[in-house]
């Protein structure tokens, strides 16, 4: 069946949230989500982080509530020069959906 290999990426936004992270092994810090979609960020911070780390991460979005999205499982993917890539892996489905929310509405990359 041709169309059905094709590969869909995840709709990414550029957005400047601020982003709180808590990992293994005591690493903590703050940065700035760059691109956001629903599966994963990109970001930057003055903390160094390596691929392979394993974290919780808060996001600040600027979508009207006061309180951050968890994601209660993230793995860094990349990290180059301050930048670095996270995959979602778990959180609560409200969580998400406030990502998937905020996602549609924005204009994509």
């Amino acid at each position: 069946m041709e169309g059905a290999k094709e590969s869909r990426k995840s709709r990414r936004i550029a957005i400047g949230c601020r982003l709180a992270f808590f990992g293994e092994d005591d690493v903590e810090g703050e940065g700035e989500v760059l691109d956001l979609s629903f599966t994963g960020c990109m970001a930057k911070s003055e903390s160094t982080v390596q691929p392979g780390l394993q974290m919780k991460v808060s996001l600040f979005l600027s979508d009207g509530h006061e309180w951050p999205v968890r994601v209660d499982e993230a793995i860094v993917r990349w990290a180059r020069g301050g930048e670095f890539g996270v995959e979602f892996l778990a959180m609560r489905p409200p969580q998400l959906q406030r990502i998937q929310q905020f996602v549609i509405k924005t204009k994509p990359l």
